[in-house]
């Protein structure tokens, strides 16, 4: 059997996870949504998850494929193995993902967690640190404002990752 190449990018699963994040994120952000502000406050946790979530899919969806299209045999396997499951998506975390990929990734990554002061960084910091928190019950405060500036924030990495990790690009 001849395997045909895909040549789609980014993939539909992503591009299907972005369109659902982003329909969340209207409706938290809505003020015609005739929400009470509690419920507002739920949503705004759920799009916390899910926008963390968002990073962890689209870091391990653009490295397997991106290792899918540029390798094959024993090195496509070997290197598949690695991307199995994901991890938190911190700062180091992420910066030891390219890393393993490109060292003049992991500089051009680095430049943009640390833009403007590090808003990049320190914004996925509280958005990792948010979502544990509210997966574990704990005691978190986040307000439909920072919410949704953390899913901006989200949106943004996952943009890179995309870009970056496209197996087609010259």
């Amino acid at each position: 059997m001849v395997r045909t190449r895909v040549t789609q990018w980014p993939p539909r699963e992503l591009i299907t996870l972005r369109e659902r994040l982003d329909e969340l994120a209207a409706i938290v952000a809505s003020p015609q949504a005739d929400l009470e502000e509690e419920v507002r406050a739920l949503l705004a946790r759920f799009l916390i998850v899910r926008s963390c979530g968002f990073i962890e899919q689209t870091v391990v969806s653009v490295s397997r494929a991106f290792v899918h299209e540029r390798s094959g045999g024993p090195v496509k396997a070997f290197a598949a193995s690695h991307l199995s499951r994901s991890a938190n998506p911190s700062a180091e975390a992420l910066l030891s993902t390219v890393g393993r990929f490109d060292a003049d990734w992991t500089e051009e990554f680095r430049e943009l967690l640390d833009e403007d002061d590090e808003r990049v960084r320190r914004d996925l910091g509280l958005l990792v640190d948010r979502r544990h928190k509210i997966a574990h019950g704990l005691n978190e405060t986040v307000r439909v404002p920072r919410a949704l500036e953390l899913h901006g924030a989200a949106c943004q990495l996952s943009d890179w990752f995309i870009k970056r990790f496209n197996p087609y690009r010259d």
